[in-house]
């Protein structure tokens, strides 16, 4: 730095230093100017986005809500005498015409219309209809928005919706008595895993179940005298515990119309002897290869089966049906294949003779009909559907129930199916199995 001999205590100024120009200045305000409008229209662009998002947000809650109206019915038909806020799904699940929904604080305004036509086009029996909720309203700019929402609302009773509101046990389905449900529930438990059960309460013999597979596992005979229930462990020591058999039980009942009602048939019991009886066949399982059939499925042993029933005695033929109860002895392949038909009765078409009908439908609803049995000969009705064949069974069977009426040829085998609009919640139907049907 030089400095000035006049005034020694003075710095002299650099001739060549810098400072800020006008120029500068000017070009650096005119920048910041350029990010502040794009700032601006940022936020512009925020607020509008924010504002649409919360117009579709308050859509979808009028839609929603729209929604959860269309599905509150309460009844498929209101009947005449129901009041006037009843909800029913013929007349209330209907189009409507476009009309204003008011919200509170709601910054647009808000058509709602919906549009109701049946799922499948012209048929005959309706069981659901298309639903379109359409809210539509203009946003700030007044560009035009709207929403659409689709569903499908089945025609079901809204009473099959209160199981949806019940709590599945976490440990499984519920068991009687923490035992198979196959185990009939008379059988005494003897606390060690196992029950007795006296299949016919006039009988010495009586019948061992494992609780868990419902499986027979030893037959006894014990006084009819003695009482199931004061049985120990210790008393069927010595009983045949080596056996191995399945069950297979029911119900019959009767009716002396040509066209009775299955749900409700109106006659006595016939009386002792009638009971059920087994005719086995030999399994059809092949061997690995499908080549042969699997050796060991026509050793049944003999007897193979054993049956019991509570007809009355002729003298008091007064109930209004019997009960049976057969143990199947299974072939070494631990299955057995026939039929259970009905013994103690004259079975065929002249006066005086009956027709035994089974209950049959498909009550697990996979699918498989009695109507389809023809292209696939007993394999489309499970064994629990009571068919007119069994095949492979490997398990206890209960439920298989039959119906005994006139036997002549004008009478048929009453088919009733489930109805939800008659309240009828079970399929009644019922297809003849003696005498033989004609193939």
């Amino acid at each position: 730095m030089a400095i000035n001999p006049r005034f020694p205590c003075r710095k002299l100024i650099a001739p060549h230093q810098r400072g800020v120009t006008l120029i500068e200045a000017l070009v650096a305000l005119l920048v910041m100017s350029f990010g502040m409008v794009a700032l601006v229209g940022l936020q512009g662009n925020l607020r509008r986005s924010g504002d649409l998002a919360k117009q579709r947000s308050e859509a979808m809650r009028i839609a929603q809500a729209e929604m959860a109206t269309v599905r509150a019915f309460s009844v498929l038909a209101k009947p005449a005498s129901a009041a006037s806020s009843v909800r029913d799904y013929d007349n209330d699940i209907v189009t409507v015409a476009s009309r204003t929904a008011a919200l509170d604080n709601a910054n647009a305004t808000f058509l709602l219309s919906r549009t109701v036509t049946p799922l499948i086009q012209n048929s005959d029996e309706p069981r659901a209809k298309t639903v379109s909720v359409t809210v539509s309203w203009n946003d700030r700019s007044g560009a035009a928005q709207s929403l659409l929402l689709d569903t499908i609302v089945s025609r079901t009773d809204p009473v099959y919706g209160v199981a949806l509101g019940v709590t599945p046990p976490t440990n499984g389905v519920r068991q009687p008595d923490k035992r198979n449900p196959v185990v009939p529930t008379s059988a005494t438990d003897l606390g060690n895993g196992s029950s007795v059960f006296r299949p016919n309460a006039s009988q010495v013999r009586v019948w061992v179940f494992n609780n868990i597979t419902g499986v027979i596992t030893g037959r006894c005979e014990i006084p009819v005298g003695t009482a199931l229930t004061s049985l120990t462990p210790s008393s069927i020591d010595s009983c045949d515990n080596s056996t191995i058999g399945y069950l297979a039980s029911g119900t019959i009942r009767f009716s002396t119309l040509d066209a009775p009602d299955p749900s409700a048939p109106e006659a006595d019991a016939l009386p002792q002897p009638l009971s059920a009886k087994l005719e086995l066949s030999p399994s059809q399982f092949k061997n690995k290869e499908e080549t042969a059939l699997a050796p060991g499925g026509n050793d049944y042993p003999s007897p193979n089966h054993e049956c019991y029933s509570d007809a009355p005695p002729a003298s008091t033929p007064r109930q209004k049906m019997v009960n049976y109860f057969c143990i199947v002895y299974p072939n070494s392949q631990r299955n057995w294949w026939g039929q259970i038909l009905l013994t103690g009765l004259s079975v065929g078409t002249d006066s005086g003779q009956y027709k035994v009908c089974r209950y049959s439908a498909d009550y697990n609803g996979n699918g498989y009909t009695y109507r389809t049995i023809s292209t696939r000969p007993g394999f489309l009705v499970d064994n629990e559907e009571h068919p007119q064949t069994y095949l492979g069974v490997t398990y206890s069977l209960t439920r298989q129930n039959f119906l005994v009426m006139p036997g002549k040829a004008s009478a048929r085998c009453p088919v009733l199916p489930a109805d939800v609009e008659a309240s009828r919640f079970v399929d009644y139907s019922t297809y003849q199995i003696q005498p033989a049907p004609a193939p």
